[in-house]
């Protein structure tokens, strides 16, 4: 991919892309643009930043029910930052989570981003592909399950 290209969908249904331009946040904007209103949202990373979080609420108008998945040794290192992303996501999970994937729905469709990228800002070269294949993206959808199943619910920890 060439300098300062954005995601595009080939002809696949996928749209992959390596490059230091493209971060986790550009990856959830193309895909909340393509569904316009996304009636749930699924994010799995590593860590988030304060700015990805600003980025849910400025969407709120167009977002449904978030869940969150992050790892259990970065949510408890950033106790104010865990606790901000709480307030701002419908479930917030954690779990020796290292995956970084973007899961939306809404107006009969889905989406699923696979990548590299943390939910985070680094300029570092990133990889990943955004799926529209239902086949695909219902493999991960249960594997959303097993990891809530694994995991500690951050505002019920019982």
């Amino acid at each position: 991919m060439q300098k300062n290209q954005k995601l595009r969908w080939l002809n696949n249904g996928t749209a992959p892309f390596l490059s230091k331009e493209i971060q986790s946040h550009d990856v959830f904007d193309f895909m909340l643009n393509e569904l316009k209103r996304a009636d749930t949202i699924v994010i799995s990373s590593f860590a988030i930043t304060e700015a990805y979080i600003r980025r849910l609420i400025k969407n709120s108008n167009r977002i449904g029910f978030v869940t969150l998945f992050l790892d259990v040794t970065i949510g408890t290192r950033n106790p104010r930052l865990t606790a901000y992303a709480s307030m701002n996501v419908n479930e917030l999970f954690l779990l020796n989570n290292h995956s970084k994937t973007i899961y939306m729905s809404g107006s009969g469709k889905e989406l699923l981003a696979v990548m590299s990228n943390n939910a985070t800002n680094n300029h570092r070269y990133e990889s990943g592909i955004v799926f529209s294949d239902s086949e695909i993206i219902r493999q991960f959808v249960k594997q959303y399950e097993t990891m809530k199943a694994e995991s500690c619910n951050y505002d019920n920890p019982g």
